[in-house]
Parts: structure tokens; sequence; C-alpha cells
């Protein structure tokens, strides 16, 4: 079970995420999508505002380009390369899909990676991974474009994939739940 400190550090990385993925967004909005209070949510905008990661207008606030600096520092130490949105439509009718890209990972404890997914929020999670310039499901399930192949090419066309990548695909009807989930279980990857 995560403590204050990491949980406000998921919280802290997820808002930032979905800024960079969403752009503005008020504070509101924040809190529905990260199903956190609003008090909650004031309080990680004004502090990524007192560091000046965010810009506030009226209107809401978006990563400044400080912000996605420090956004990117905060997911390389856990090997996530690129984070960005999916179309799952394939894997999960109206669901949102957001894929984590993590680099030099060595790939173990698969049912865990993605139960964490689930823990997180997301309605399920698929862990590739890049072999012979392949997208492959681990351990032995095959290629992904055998079952599906327009996600495989969306998979291609948004990330700039090597040999050993993995990507985790977290999926949920929204995408808060589903950039949390992939967020726990890309840390918890990370680390193993």
């Amino acid at each position: 079970m995560p403590h204050g400190k990491e949980i406000n550090e998921i919280r802290e990385i997820a808002l930032m995420i979905l800024l960079s993925i969403l752009g503005r967004l008020g504070r509101r909005q924040i809190s529905n999508y990260l199903k956190i209070g609003e008090g909650v949510t004031k309080r990680i905008v004004r502090n990524l505002d007192n560091q000046g990661l965010v810009d506030i207008k009226r209107g809401g606030g978006s990563l400044s380009r400080k912000g996605l600096e420090n956004l990117r520092d905060k997911l390389s130490k856990f090997k996530i390369v690129s984070v960005k949105i999916l179309d799952v439509e394939e894997v999960c009718p109206n669901c949102k899909g957001v894929g984590f890209l993590l680099r030099k990972l060595s790939l173990c404890k698969l049912v865990e990676i993605r139960d964490e997914a689930v823990r997180g929020g997301a309605r399920g999670a698929l862990i590739i991974r890049v072999e012979e310039g392949k997208l492959t499901l681990p351990p032995d399930l095959g290629y992904l474009e055998d079952y599906f192949p327009l996600l495989a090419n969306e998979i291609k066309e948004n990330f700039e994939i090597s040999e050993g990548d993995v990507i985790i695909l977290a999926f949920s009807e929204n995408i808060g739940d589903a950039i949390i989930g992939g967020l726990k279980a890309s840390i918890l990857a990370g680390r193993v």
C-alpha cells in the first residue's frame, strides 16, 4: 500500500500528464478526471504554480515549458520515455487508452503489473514488448497485430519504439483512471 508521500507524488504526476495530454483544464475538470477532491486539486495546482510548472489563467491551468521538462524528469526516474493517448476501441469500446513507453526494462511479474493498473483505477491493461521489431504480448501470446491490428498501427505511429521497449497500455471509460492505473503499473514495472 503506497504511503502518503507516494500517493501525493502519483497524483501530482497524473495531474501533470493530464495537462500535458488535454491542455488547459479547470480545477473542477481535473478533480473529476482524477477523482480527487477539489481541495486536493487546488493544493497540487498551487504547489505546481509556486514552482513555475503551470500557467494559471482564467479558465484553468496548463503545463508551462518548465512543467513539461519537470514531467519528463519525473517520468524518466521510472524509465518512462513518453505517454500518449491511444484509440483502444478494438480492445474496449467507449474506453480511453493511455500508453506508457518504458525503456531499458527487464520485464517480469506481468500479472502483478497488470493488476496494479486495475487497482489504480484502469478497467484493464495490455503489456506489450518490442521484439525483433514486432509488438508482442508476453510471455507467449503472440503478436499484438494478430489480435488488434488498428491498435498495433497506432502504437507504431505514436511512439518511437526500439528493440526491448515495453508499452503499458491502460484503458478505462475515464481518462483519469487510465492515467493513474497506467502510471502506477509503469512505476511498479520501472522498479522491478
